[in-house]
């Protein structure tokens, strides 16, 4: 039985799930999860993830049995070219960002998780004078020892958190999600990557004129150090499997 929370039939590419969806239609996905009592784990979707899926089963597994996958801009224009067009492009930063007047609005507390501790005080400083109805009910630097990690999630129940967003990278936040998915009391848990950094102000977000194809050269020219290994081994070999799975299918 399918386990996806999208109103609209999944895509897949390569094997793994997309959900086809508008932002509207995203968060309000999100906000029906958190009038529930259900946990749900939230996966964006990009090139560097499925790279790292085809080559580690654990996180592909992750991908395959997540409730709602949600695509960035790469996997939007794979699945263009593969003539299974998508409805919007979400992204992990655009949909945190867009949770937050819905929490602001529903009054749902939320629970940050990752980063560096000065990283969360200037995104807490900057949400709360944007949002000053949003319950921020607790915080934690992503930088912590494993022997932590009970203390942790004891930390976000007791908080009583109904959102968490994890900014680990991955696949280190999917991992950490997932092995805690049966302790974690919140409803809805979603990796977010770098998102913190964007939203704290220390680093900036695609404008909306890149977004288009050219947001992955703009987060490089802004973290060229830790970046540049990674997009150029990744998205050649995406290009590559799109064209190629697009070739297949003409046969």
């Amino acid at each position: 039985m399918s386990n996806q929370l999208s109103p609209n039939p999944r895509s897949f590419l390569m094997s793994f799930p997309v959900d086809s969806l508008t932002m509207r239609e995203a968060v309000d996905c999100v906000g029906r999860c958190l009038q529930g009592k259900d946990f749900h784990h939230v996966i964006a979707i990009n090139a560097n993830k499925l790279w790292l899926s085809e080559h580690n089963s654990a996180l592909s597994e992750i991908l395959r049995r997540a409730e709602l996958v949600i695509p960035e801009y790469a996997v939007v224009w794979a699945c263009r070219v593969l003539r299974r067009p998508l409805r919007g492009h979400i992204g992990g930063v655009m949909l945190l960002k867009e949770l937050l007047p819905r929490l602001d609005k529903e009054r749902f507390p939320v629970y940050f998780l990752g980063a560096r501790s000065e990283v969360l005080e200037l995104l807490k400083t900057r949400v709360q004078a944007q949002y000053p109805r949003l319950v921020i009910a607790g915080m934690h630097s992503g930088y912590f020892e494993p022997g932590q990690e009970k203390e942790i999630v004891a930390s976000i129940n007791q908080s009583g958190a109904a959102l968490l967003f994890v900014a680990m990278g991955s696949p280190r936040q999917e991992f950490w999600i997932e092995r805690h998915r049966k302790d974690l009391r919140v409803r809805v848990a979603m990796g977010v990557g770098g998102s913190f950094d964007v939203v704290a102000g220390i680093k900036n977000d695609a404008p909306e004129w890149v977004r288009h194809g050219g947001e992955w050269l703009y987060r490089l020219l802004q973290d060229p150090g830790n970046l540049w290994k990674r997009y150029l081994k990744t998205n050649p070999w995406f290009v590559y499997r799109v064209l190629r799975e697009r070739l297949l299918a003409n046969r």
